[in-house]
């Protein structure tokens, strides 16, 4: 790229004149209403500006697609060991290369592109998930409860909110999807789409006094469709809209600053906080946290447990006891 490569004109000059007729791409993926995606449309913009040195336009787009296989995934590569030099964490890596992945994707799609992402020789970043799951415990979680008031629409839909969020760790994405027709008082029941499983869904039981403060909560709104979203944005400027992941990040952050929550709060803090509360209330038996937290792997559990416990610092601090000039004879 330092134009990207050296094309033929003729080549650019068919893609460019194939993609006349439709929208700016980056644009259009900015647009969209999905996190992922709109993330994936900033990622994709440093990729061209590291080569540029500008933004790119729907051309410099165009002339990516057009290249060959070799060239496209040399600046790929490039590009990463970029990342890797800047010191950039690895899932943070990774999420760059996704987001080029689905570049060659839609050119694919498109037939504007023939090559494909070289996965054997781009591979992504060994990432160690989990790696700390502290949160806060619940008598600091409950603070939250103490500055909601309500009496008011948006402290109804607010305690729903939290609630959910503790006793079911449900996951920001999950709770940014669901709809009115997914919430069922009379089962206690809730059906959520899980993280990155499309239109897969599980239905998750409801503790009654969460189902009563949902139900609460629906009781504000006026001529309710199930097809309408269970969490709306109650501001001026987007009221009645769907509460998106980002809408949800801000109440929770603001709400517990308000709270007095010392520690940066964030919707996924208190998914770690409940499951940690939940190995506890378990007795530390994983399997069922595991059918909590809906995790995949089980193993994932066990990360929590050791955060929990200080299984690690315990074991540090026996063998330090062993070694130096102080140490204890066993």
């Amino acid at each position: 790229m330092n134009k990207l490569s050296t094309y033929t004109e003729s080549s650019l000059t068919q893609v460019a004149s194939q993609l006349q007729a439709s929208n700016d791409f980056l644009a259009e993926l900015q647009q969209k209403a999905k996190t992922t995606q709109r993330g994936y449309a900033g990622n994709i913009r440093i990729f061209f500006e590291y080569f540029l040195q500008r933004e790119p336009t729907q051309k410099d787009v165009s002339e990516f697609w057009g290249l060959d296989d070799q060239t496209a995934n040399g600046l790929i590569l490039k590009f990463k060991n970029h990342l890797v030099a800047e010191g950039r964490k690895a899932a943070t890596i990774n999420r760059y290369l996704s987001a080029l992945k689905y570049l060659i994707k839609v050119g694919r799609n498109l037939k504007h592109c023939r090559y494909h992402f070289d996965s054997d020789r781009i591979e992504s970043m060994i990432v160690t998930k989990y790696r700390d799951t502290r949160g806060v415990v619940v008598d600091e979680y409950n603070k939250v409860f103490d500055v909601i008031d309500t009496t008011c629409t948006k402290g109804k839909r607010d305690y729903a909110l939290f609630l959910l969020l503790w006793a079911n760790v449900l996951r920001r994405g999950e709770v940014a999807k669901l709809m009115v027709g997914d919430f069922d008082y009379h089962d206690l029941t809730l059906i959520i789409y899980g993280k990155g499983k499309g239109n897969d869904s599980t239905r998750i039981d409801l503790n009654p006094e969460i189902a009563e403060a949902v139900s609460d909560w629906l009781g504000c709104r006026t001529n309710i469709k199930p097809s309408d979203p269970l969490f709306i944005a109650l501001d001026f400027h987007n009221y009645g809209h769907q509460l998106t992941g980002d809408g949800i990040y801000a109440i929770v952050r603001k709400t517990c600053e308000r709270a007095g929550i010392k520690k940066r709060m964030t919707p996924h803090k208190i998914r770690h906080s409940g499951i940690t509360d939940a190995l506890d209330l378990a007795s530390g038996d994983y399997r069922k946290v595991q059918h909590l937290s809906r995790h995949a792997d089980p193993r994932t559990i066990l990360v929590y447990e050791d955060n929990k416990n200080q299984y690690q610092l315990e074991l540090t601090n026996k063998l330090a006891a062993r070694v130096g000039k102080r140490r204890q004879s066993q």
